[in-house]
């Protein structure tokens, strides 16, 4: 699936919400050997739930010139496709197939999406749209973005984050905000005198 400039309205449309997630789901789970039972009930859920935070905040927020942006947006849908769990279940290819061959990374994903496949598709999905906005949208390119690889570590932790714990659509706003905009410099080490007054 590729994200392109028009993605973020298009997926607006309930339908081109369905054809596209459906999409970007099954190009994702095939390189874990993975087919998916997408409930497509729970994908328009996630659809309605996210369009209707999109007016709510738009309204609220009255100071936005040119609307929510990349993040925001993201944060909310990465939300709602999250708590609807569009995917019921997912059909192990290499069992059928025992004879696919797995890369070490491919195994490294299928043992993430055994656990966390709605969570991990959820988080990425608007990832690779702010990703997008941030590399070729955006008037200024991002530099950090260009060459951003998250780690199967951070998507460990996220995914586990979204699973156990209360994540607001305004907490994923941000993670994605940090993501792209944290700077990379180690904050300084403090000692204890430098804390006392």
């Amino acid at each position: 699936m590729r994200i392109t400039r028009l993605t973020l309205d298009a997926i607006k449309g309930r339908e081109e919400f369905l054809s596209i997630f459906t999409e970007y789901t099954i190009e994702v789970l095939d390189k874990a050997a993975f087919y998916p039972k997408l409930l497509k009930h729970r994908i328009y859920e996630a659809h309605g739930a996210w369009i209707s935070d999109l007016k709510r905040v738009g309204e609220h927020e009255k100071n936005l010139k040119e609307g929510l942006d990349h993040f925001k947006q993201c944060g909310h849908l990465a939300f709602w496709l999250r708590r609807t769990t569009p995917i019921g279940e997912l059909m192990d290819l290499a069992f059928v197939d025992p004879e696919i061959p797995l890369s070490r990374e491919a195994q490294e994903l299928r043992s993430l999406l055994k656990g966390y496949h709605n969570e991990y598709l959820a988080f990425d999905f608007a990832y690779q749209i702010c990703k997008y906005y941030e590399v070729r949208h955006l008037h200024k390119s991002s530099q950090r973005a260009r060459t951003l690889v998250l780690s199967p570590d951070y998507y460990q932790t996220v995914c586990h984050f979204m699973k156990y714990k209360n994540v607001s659509p305004h907490a994923l706003h941000l993670i994605y905000k940090s993501i792209f905009y944290y700077n990379g410099i180690d904050p300084p080490t403090l000692s204890v005198d430098d804390l006392v007054l």
